[in-house]
């Protein structure tokens, strides 16, 4: 009977270290996941201003082409720097909600749903990055005028102009362009980067509320046990 008292006695004991050590964990990867989206969202911010201010330059320029005056090759594809302009909206979107949902204060225990919230970020920010790369440097679907074998993009046109030789004129803003769409693709390919990251730890995190879930449904069960054997005995 003794025995029995002192195992019945170290449950608790247990269920508390566990449940600590639990939280303790689940605070850093809570820290790890809140950072990471930061960085994030301020890559992908960054994603968005440097495709946006090529393309706006490029929209007001294109213009000139009916005064005769055309900076643009008749193979320009824009669709890379909206690719990827997209993608910056899209991962900035995700991980901004995330990191306000964590900041928030709330009454109730957050646990699974920004674990869950995480994973998911984290898969689609991947995706959508992993997607956009691969947009960028194959083009599908790229149609070429009469006279033509490949299109021309913001990135490539500029640049060839930036690093063309010193008895030519580059065009008012192209180098700047230029390094523009460059930095963007290199953000892009960052995020990439730090959407693994994430997901590893929103995982980790993940596995660990499963198994403490888990855990507490089998000392919860195993109380409700020790109850009905204590009922029996006294009856």
């Amino acid at each position: 009977m003794s025995s029995n008292s002192s195992t019945a006695g170290s449950h608790p004991y247990s269920s508390d270290m566990e449940e600590s050590a639990f939280l303790k964990r689940n605070r850093l990867i809570h820290c790890v996941c809140l950072g990471l989206s930061v960085v994030i969202s301020a890559a992908a911010i960054a994603i968005i201003a440097c495709e946006a201010v090529p393309l706006r330059h490029y929209k007001d320029t294109a213009k000139w082409a009916t005064d005769d005056l055309t900076l643009w090759p008749l193979n320009f594809d824009l669709r890379p720097t909206i690719a990827a302009l997209s993608c910056g909206c899209v991962i900035a979107a995700l991980n901004l909600v995330y990191v306000i949902t964590a900041i928030l204060p709330s009454p109730h225990s957050r646990i699974k749903l920004l674990n869950s919230y995480s994973s998911l970020s984290a898969i689609t920010g991947f995706i959508t990055a992993l997607v956009g790369i691969l947009f960028i440097i194959y083009r599908p679907s790229s149609s070429y005028p009469s006279g033509f074998t490949v299109n021309e993009t913001l990135e490539s046109w500029t640049c060839k102009w930036k690093n063309g030789s010193t008895d030519e004129t580059t065009p008012v803003h192209f180098s700047r362009d230029c390094i523009d769409t460059r930095a963007g693709f290199a953000l892009l390919c960052a995020t990439l980067g730090l959407e693994i990251f994430m997901g590893v730890a929103a995982g980790f995190g993940s596995v660990s509320q499963r198994g403490v879930s888990r855990r507490r449904e089998e000392q919860f069960q195993l109380e409700k046990l020790e109850i009905a054997t204590k009922q029996v005995y006294r009856g």
